[in-house]
């Protein structure tokens, strides 16, 4: 039985559950959402993923939770939070929290990231008590950093580093950050 985190006005934020694995191969593992994040994956590789995931949520009690519609119950992406382990990342960034979206094609501009994000914005700096959250994108994923900065999220240029586990169309990876106190005020 999935745990759920958080609900918002059309979402719920929840642990894992059953057939989420082969919905997630349907709607998130395609081309169109992976396109800025190392393209498609392996069923084995997306399996690993949510191993990770399960991992954080029993040891830290955060990750990157699944998201579902509360009208039909259908998984329609993640959004959560975890620590930077990038090696090319500057050591100022590694071990940092960053939050962290993704959405299925289907429910793309329609608000749900951006609703996602506020809850788990909220839970991070409510109920796990951080001061801080980066986010990370390529400077080409427009949608992304155009979403952060609507969060209120302000860039730091000074952070932006060259990934060489992607192509250089999605270098430089750029870097934002959010303050509890600017979130609050």
């Amino acid at each position: 039985m999935p745990e759920i985190i958080a609900e918002t006005a059309r979402l719920i934020v929840r642990t894992e559950a059953p057939g989420d694995l082969d919905r997630w191969m349907e709607v998130m593992n395609t081309p169109a959402v992976r396109k800025h994040l190392g393209g498609v994956q392996e069923r084995h590789e997306v399996e690993a993923g949510f191993a990770r995931k399960a991992a954080g949520i029993a040891k830290d009690g955060y990750s990157f939770w699944h998201l579902q519609t509360k009208d039909d119950g259908q998984l329609i992406g993640q959004c959560g939070f975890g620590p930077i382990e990038v090696d090319a990342a500057a050591p100022l960034l590694q071990g940092q929290m960053q939050v962290g979206w993704s959405i299925a094609e289907s429910h793309w501009r329609k608000g749900f990231a951006m609703e996602a994000a506020r809850a788990v914005i909220e839970l991070a700096f409510t109920r796990h008590g951080l001061d801080q959250l980066y986010a990370q994108t390529s400077n080409a994923n427009v949608a992304s950093w155009q979403m952060m900065e609507k969060l209120g999220m302000e860039r730091v240029r000074e952070l932006d580093y060259i990934d060489p586990e992607y192509p250089p169309e999605e270098n430089p990876t750029i870097v934002y950050r959010l303050t509890r106190e600017k979130w609050y005020a």
